[in-house]
């Protein structure tokens, strides 16, 4: 059995490091806990909190990042299940390997000879005995082990290399013809019978979302700003402020004159936002029910947001800001409609919204989305006649006819390409079709905005196979030995039953 460990092994002084490294960072522990003193129990195998605590720091100390307690207990719960189906089938390391690892150890040596001394100093050092170690030891090599047998058997021929060289790489060389769905419009007849059926059949599309308009005042420092004048004097003090020094001489005032201007603008912006902000407050909050006390009084534009409804998604769609947000779309605007208090929206700017109406959340009538709904009634039907037209096409061309069309000019088409523009099953079709016998191959793209035909003249494989073979033979077997460890950890899932114990696995507060 051991030959595989021997085939597929890591050097042993990396093993035993990672034999060792609970001790060494948690100071060991027994390995025999009493009674149902545990969280999770596979077979035989428990998991404990000490387990848990132990294993995150290994983590944490040996990658320098934090990790969650979840996530350290969902790895240990996969090791069990290794751990388990390796003592089911008898894995076990003889004692004699263990030594022998344990002694070739370049930490245990002095040129190249084992010494005793340096191993009793290490198991000293690091809190535990010579069976701690042991069966450490023995249980690394049952998982290992068991890994290498779950991952076993992957032999990769150079033909399925070469399939999924060219599925992968080789490029296609096409030509398409679009059948644009509008073109049809005239053939769709509408009547409120018709639109009534396609408004039941897709109701759930038609469910609104709370949704406002609104109003608001700006109290922005830039804009306060801009209107103030900026004397000479006040220019000459910002200019005599400026520092010097002989490796960097003092520009011109002329130079910077504009920029002097803007930024003594801006502090007398801030200065007036400061004082005006205190009475916009007041006046909305004296005046819940109107923005128009601010604008006589202190003169603020009112800005109307009323030409369509806005969803919240909407809004973080169009980078309101999150406080802003939360303000807008809050109980007291929303539902008591009251003036809210100045928002701080960034760049020395502050905001007070008022709604002007409100939508509910409810599943829109029949009568409401009528408009949306004829229009998504004609871009199905459309669609249909379109694919419909599209299909006829491609039965004639398959059936030997050829009929006129016009054809895109020809151009080669990488799968990666393809990918990118095409739905999964409309890539599927793609990626089959090959041409044979001298003659194209053609497809349907149906899940395009328009119905698409697709000939395929030719398949044109890598240059350089000779060279990608070898990477493509290694992601393959590292694909498929992937997928059979998943699927003997499935088996293994099915075969023990997580059993749960007293202990609690707490995921609150990480450290």
């Amino acid at each position: 059995m051991f030959h595989i460990v021997e085939k597929y092994r890591t050097p042993a002084q990396i093993i035993l490091g990672v034999i060792c490294l609970s001790f060494v960072f948690a100071g060991g522990y027994s390995l025999a806990v009493p009674g149902a003193d545990y969280i999770s129990q596979i077979g035989d195998t428990k998991i404990r909190i000490n387990d848990v605590n132990d294993f995150q720091r290994q983590v944490q100390n040996a990658s320098g990042n934090s990790v969650s307690k979840q996530w350290v207990y969902d790895n240990l719960v996969e090791k069990a299940y290794i751990q388990q189906g390796a003592y089911d089938m008898g894995i076990s390391a003889p004692i004699d390997q263990i030594k022998q690892v344990i002694a070739s150890d370049p930490s245990f040596q002095e040129n190249g000879k084992f010494v005793e001394a340096k191993y009793r100093a290490f198991l000293q050092q690091a809190g535990m005995s010579e069976a701690n170690l042991v069966d450490g030891m023995r249980k690394q090599y049952a998982v290992q082990t068991m890994l290498n047998l779950m991952k076993a058997g992957n032999l990769v021929s150079d033909v399925q290399a070469k399939q999924m060289v060219n599925l992968l790489q080789a490029k296609r060389q096409v030509q398409t013809v679009t059948f644009p769905a509008a073109n049809f419009a005239k053939q769709v007849t509408i009547d409120d019978n018709k639109l009534k059926a396609y408004y039941e059949a897709n109701k759930k599309q038609y469910y609104l979302p709370q949704a406002v308009k609104y109003e608001f005042v700006q109290l922005s420092a830039p804009e306060l700003g801009a209107k103030e004048s900026v004397s000479e004097a006040e220019l000459k003090e910002a200019y005599d402020q400026i520092p010097s020094s002989a490796s960097a001489p003092k520009p011109d005032l002329e130079n910077v004159k504009a920029q002097l201007t803007q930024e003594i603008q801006v502090r007398k912006g801030t200065a007036l936002v400061a004082k005006m902000k205190e009475n916009v407050s007041d006046l909305a909050f004296n005046n819940p029910k109107t923005l128009q006390p601010i604008k006589d009084k202190l003169g603020l534009q009112i800005h109307k947001v009323d030409q369509g409804w806005i969803t919240r998604d909407m809004a973080n769609a169009g980078g309101m800001p999150k406080a802003l947000q939360d303000v807008l779309f809050s109980n007291d605007v929303l539902v008591k409609r009251y003036n809210s208090e100045p928002v701080d929206i960034g760049n020395g700017t502050y905001w007070v919204v008022r709604a002007l109406d409100v939508r509910k959340e409810h599943q829109a009538s029949f009568a409401e989305v009528k408009a949306q709904v004829q229009q998504h009634y004609i871009a199905a039907e459309t669609k249909k006649l379109a694919t419909e037209a599209a299909k006829q096409t491609l039965d004639a061309i398959n059936k030997g006819t050829n009929p006129a069309l016009s054809w895109s000019p020809s151009t080669d088409i990488t799968p990666q390409q393809a990918a990118a523009i095409m739905s999964k099953d409309d890539f599927q079709s793609w990626i089959k079709a090959k041409p044979a016998n001298g003659k194209p191959a053609y497809i349907l793209l149906n899940d395009q905005q328009d119905p698409v035909l697709v000939k395929i003249a030719a398949i044109t494989p890598p240059q350089n196979m000779d060279n990608v073979l070898p990477q493509a033979k290694q992601v393959i077997s590292e694909n498929l030995a992937q997928n059979l460890a998943t699927s003997n950890m499935q088996w293994l899932k099915s075969r023990y039953k997580i059993k749960h114990g007293a202990q609690k696995l707490e995921t609150g507060d990480e450290q």
